[in-house]
């Protein structure tokens, strides 16, 4: 058996020889970063679809206010985009803790315990916050039996009642009805007995991505040695390489031959793991969602 590196489609390239030991290192370490991004990438399909159910109740709150949609047509317009979002939201939320466990495990190949540790931090977050209760009985619920929003407000109201020259705020709610929920026999009882007559549904999602959010985070400080380590086994076969050959290339391989048949190759490059990079730089834990919210008021002009 043959372990080297060369570049690929290019016979006139030199082998830089390695051995078994490195080969293994380095298709493991492909491996690793591989489940990393898509680790990342799935975080950000869900932050992704919990930002457009934002935008789509800001959506509803500015056509009722410019364009005064008030017919019944109307109501039902809001609630069906509103019920397209969450189910994109609550869908994005369960493709992404499906493959929790095994991204985890697969960036730490050598450790034990980790699906263990992985649902303290799912059992933490499901105790201590309402919202993530409700939302994952939703889920169960808008994935089985029904539709999540069962109520939807339109209004308008004085930002500052107690001054005569107050701006109006044009404000719309979506929510789930208790009494409708209660009909379902498989909704979880716990969840139904704690919960209010109404459940504003988009409060509800801040709180479940908030914690959401801290099972990612540290999930991702949790595999951060690991998937470090296995960048910095590319990114030093690709440096050796780079000492021997002093023109630019794009992709590195590395090899295993069997006297003249090749049985096993790894393509070695960073450009797709800067992108994990990148999203990680991005998306940080997200706190407060609950106590913020956009705004579209503007500053009134002193004339």
């Amino acid at each position: 058996m043959h372990y080297f590196l060369r570049l690929p489609l290019d016979e006139d390239s030199p082998s830089l020889t390695i051995d078994r030991q490195r080969f293994s290192l380095l298709k493991s370490s492909k491996a690793i970063l591989i489940e990393a991004l898509e680790f990342e990438e799935e975080y950000e399909m869900m932050i992704s679809n919990y930002i457009d159910l934002e935008k789509e109740s800001l959506n509803a709150s500015i056509s009722y206010g410019v364009l005064h949609r008030r017919e019944h047509a109307d109501f039902f317009d809001a609630r069906l985009a509103l019920n397209r979002r969450l189910l994109n939201l609550l869908t994005s939320v369960r493709l992404y803790n499906d493959k929790l466990n095994s991204h985890c495990c697969a960036c730490l190949p050598e450790e034990t315990g980790i699906k263990e540790r992985v649902e303290s931090l799912r059992i933490t977050e499901y105790e201590r916050n309402f919202d993530y209760r409700f939302m994952d009985a939703l889920r169960n619920y808008v994935q089985h039996r029904g539709t999540a929003v069962h109520h939807t407000m339109f209004g308008r109201r004085l930002a500052s009642p107690r001054k005569i020259d107050s701006l109006v705020e044009i404000y719309s709610s979506f929510s789930a009805d208790k009494e409708v929920l209660a009909s379902d026999s498989h909704f979880k009882k716990q969840v139904l007995d704690e919960m209010p007559d109404k459940v504003d549904l988009v409060s509800a999602s801040r709180g479940y991505i908030e914690s959401l959010s801290s099972i990612h985070i540290n999930v991702r400080q949790m595999t951060t040695r690991s998937v470090n380590e296995a960048r910095s086994r590319i990114q030093e076969a690709i440096d050796n390489y780079r000492a021997v050959y002093k023109k630019d290339f794009v992709v590195l391989h590395a090899y295993l031959f069997d006297e003249e048949t090749s049985i096993d190759d790894i393509s070695l490059f960073l450009n797709w793991d800067d992108i994990r990079i990148h999203l990680q730089q991005r998306n940080k834990q997200l706190r407060n969602l609950k106590k913020s919210y956009v705004t579209g008021q503007v500053q009134k002009r002193e004339y």
